[in-house]
């Protein structure tokens, strides 16, 4: 029979097979040999818990979803102090924060020469990346990695010869350095 791949599985005494994996996602592992598709978490780390339990049970079509999901369009948010030092607080792996302004009224100062979702999609394999907006004082970051924290301004105000500063190479800079790190 074509496309049917023979095991080697272990089984107790009843015959029964025994898998030896943790049931932290097998919800939906079954919902998607139920379904052939789930909703897959916004965690980056619990997605690369689901490929690594597909490649286990040799589900190619959930595996690709993962791979495909990893590192969504969407940019993540942090909207609390809280949460800010629960993500740099030891993380497993580098974060970077990107704090931007927000007025009174709700309204934030983009910088429309910086795309964060690029920015985003090149980095976030390597990198946690958040957004935290505040009060509006301009863009800035701060990176934590292994007890060490890198920060420095995006934008400000600071006009020369008319143009609004941008201090995009220096947040390049600063990543390149957190990845280079160990952690």
């Amino acid at each position: 029979m074509a496309g049917i791949v023979k095991l080697n599985v272990a089984r107790d005494d009843s015959g029964a097979i025994f898998i030896d994996r943790s049931p932290k996602h097998f919800d939906l592992i079954l919902n998607f040999l139920r379904d052939g598709h789930v909703v897959l978490p916004n965690v980056p780390e619990d997605v690369e818990e689901i490929q690594k339990e597909a490649e286990y049970y040799l589900l190619d079509g959930l595996v690709e979803l993962c791979k495909n999901n990893q590192y969504p369009n969407k940019l993540r948010f942090m909207k609390s102090y809280e949460e800010l030092m629960g993500l740099t607080y030891r993380p497993k792996k580098p974060v970077l924060v990107i704090f931007g302004p927000i007025s009174k009224h709700g309204n934030v100062n983009y910088q429309w020469d910086f795309n964060l979702l690029e920015f985003q999609r090149k980095y976030a394999s390597k990198v946690e990346i958040y957004i935290k907006l505040e009060n509006d004082i301009g863009w800035y970051y701060s990176g934590y990695v292994n007890k060490k924290q890198f920060t420095g301004n995006l934008f400000n105000k600071s006009i020369i010869g008319g143009v609004m500063q941008n201090h995009t190479k220096y947040l390049e800079e600063a990543v390149q350095q957190m990845i280079s790190l160990p952690h």
